[in-house]
């Protein structure tokens, strides 16, 4: 094989790596924010600047305003079942430190204190940066496609509202 050839060979290995690694981060931030762990979700956002645009949910400039103020008081309460689950990726490496992607969100939460079920469609738009050899997001904006809102009681489910958004 060919310098040449070792090198293309070389070049699509770290392009398949870098899929693989930026697949494994929105999982481990997907499944920190199921598991309530603000620290573990922290840590999947690059530091510094980093906008994420979740819409009506909030608007933030850095990781620590997000998790401090929409993800902890929203997300984080023993009556709060969530479940986040992305498909379908398509992730565009620009570089061998940026990234993009965009992936399907299906996304459902219970609320057994107010006796809510939320249930969303959306598209995350992300960004990712390689820091230190490692993958994070360095922006996110939230699309919402579908919106189902509930009420539930012991016998009965009221829907409350069925859109393209919660407002």
């Amino acid at each position: 094989m060919s310098e040449l050839e070792l090198a293309s060979l070389a070049a699509r290995l770290d392009r398949v790596e870098s899929i693989e690694a930026i697949k494994a981060l929105k999982a481990r931030y997907l499944n920190a924010c199921d598991s309530q762990e603000p620290e573990a979700v922290r840590a999947c956002f690059a530091e510094g600047e980093v906008v994420i645009d979740m819409g009506y949910f909030g608007h933030c400039e850095n990781r620590d305003e997000f998790v401090d103020n929409i993800f902890v008081p929203r997300g984080c309460h023993d009556s709060v079942l969530d479940m986040h689950h992305c498909s379908n990726p398509e992730i565009t490496i620009v570089d061998a430190e940026n990234a993009s992607g965009i992936w399907s969100l299906n996304y459902r939460n219970i609320n057994t204190a107010e006796h809510t079920l939320t249930l969303l469609s959306a598209l995350y738009h992300d960004e990712y940066k390689k820091v230190g050899g490692e993958w994070k997001i360095s922006r996110s904006r939230t699309e919402y496609r579908t919106a189902l809102s509930c009420n539930y009681e012991a016998d009965s489910l009221v829907v409350n509202k069925a859109d393209r958004s919660l407002l």
